[in-house]
């Protein structure tokens, strides 16, 4: 779903949504690619798109198609993606506000975390540690323990400029 926002000469605000109804199984990136991750263990790419799909390839598929499966449970662009805990899960950040845990081998959602209050642009993944911070255009950070999905930072965690 797409929505667009136009005010006119009377200062009235015009709002357009328009909807794509897609195939039952599209298998190929219908937009741009936001973010990659590569799972080397088991030869498969991840793939972030702006049409809110993650899609799953096969790296060394010899057969004619590497489309494995798709992930789809966001509702808007999805903008970056972190593989971690040893390939077994797939963060998501999404411009649906939302960050998103998923089982990276059997493609579900197993968690979704709203602490956003604006589009998630950015994810970071500290291996030694298991954690991951997720930014957004809310201007806010927030650092996650991957195991327990337990929010480690405070409640005021703005960033601003000088």
């Amino acid at each position: 779903m797409a929505t667009h926002h136009r005010q006119n000469a009377a200062g009235r605000r015009k709002v357009q949504v328009s909807y794509v109804i897609r195939d039952e199984v599209e298998k190929y990136n219908r937009n741009g690619v936001n973010a990659l991750q590569l799972d080397p263990a088991l030869n498969r790419l991840f793939t972030a798109g702006r049409d809110s799909i993650i899609r799953i390839w096969s790296v060394y598929q010899h057969k004619q198609d590497p489309y494995i499966a798709s992930m789809e449970h966001h509702t808007d662009w999805v903008n970056d993606i972190v593989l971690c805990c040893n390939g077994k899960t797939l963060i998501s950040a999404s411009s649906d506000t939302t960050v998103k845990v998923w089982n990276a081998h059997k493609g579900f959602c197993m968690s979704t975390l709203r602490t956003h209050k604006d589009y998630v642009k950015a994810l970071a993944y500290a291996k030694d540690k298991e954690l991951v911070a997720s930014a957004g255009l809310d201007r806010q950070i927030f650092l996650w323990d991957v195991n327990t999905l337990t929010a480690l930072t405070a409640s005021n965690n703005t960033v601003t400029s000088k």
